[in-house]
């Protein structure tokens, strides 16, 4: 499994994630860093340099399915156009939150397929997210909607925690685990805190280490909410042991 790290929007961090990290996760798009404001070159020069790939988080706020169909085409119409700049600087995977208003939630399925092709259509993979704990559709919603477009899902073991804990990810696993290829982890605590340092919170990561190893996703963004390098580092090294503990696999992050 590659492990990264997330910057949001914040480009200028690229140079100074430790080298250990095998790709960066960038926010792109309204409400992040304006499409206008992107220059896909200049990044993917600044990845290269650090011998980085990327993952793009496509923007977090606007549902992807509504009452009204004009607004939905709209919608898909800028991601498909964020979707581009995302294979523009390099990026193969990228993240959207399966968000719907209204009676939206009626052909959310189909909007969540056709998010789906746009994404093929630029070789990018869009991984859909379990954000049910922060107001999202729930874990099993998510399972079933990316089911049902042949899509994939983007785990967030935070936030899926403190939703449905360790039993309920497991069971998420066992019903939808060849779908999930990419992996959000942060510490997160009961009372409230999330995208804090791994082992900081109540997130039971050595649980859950083993299942998430079998689940075999291709990445995992550290998605923790700081620019001390110190602390994005300890909390992938914690992630890779406890996913490596009880198989012997080797380090896919370096010590530093």
């Amino acid at each position: 499994m590659d492990i990264g790290a997330s910057i949001g929007p914040y480009v200028d961090r690229i140079g100074g994630i430790p080298e250990s990290f095998s790709f960066v996760e960038l926010a792109l798009g309204e409400g992040e860093r304006p499409l206008g404001a992107v220059d896909p070159g200049r990044i993917a020069d600044r990845l290269a340099a650090g011998g980085f790939g990327a993952v793009v988080h496509l923007p977090y706020r606007q549902p992807i399915a509504t009452p009204v169909e004009q607004i939905d085409a709209a919608t898909h119409g800028y991601l498909d156009s964020v979707l581009e700049t995302a294979a523009a600087l390099g990026a193969e995977t990228a993240v959207a939150h399966p968000r719907a208003r209204g009676s939206g939630h009626d052909h959310l399925v189909d909007r969540v397929a056709q998010l789906h092709d746009h994404g093929a259509d630029h070789d990018v993979t869009v991984c859909f997210e379990t954000v049910g704990h922060a107001g999202g559709l729930s874990l099993e919603r998510v399972g079933e909607a990316a089911a049902s477009a042949d899509a994939a899902v983007c785990l967030d073991v935070g936030y899926a925690y403190l939703e449905a804990g360790v039993g309920g990810i497991e069971s998420f696993l066992g019903s939808y685990a060849d779908l999930v290829e990419h992996l959000h982890v942060h510490g997160a605590r009961h009372r409230g805190d999330t995208h804090i340092p791994i082992g900081s919170g109540d997130v039971e990561y050595d649980s859950l280490g083993p299942v998430l190893h079998d689940a075999s996703p291709a990445t995992a963004t550290v998605e923790v909410f700081t620019d001390d390098t110190d602390h994005l580092v300890d909390s992938a090294e914690r992630f890779d042991a406890v996913c490596a503990a009880e198989t012997g696999d080797g380090p896919t992050v370096s010590e530093t």
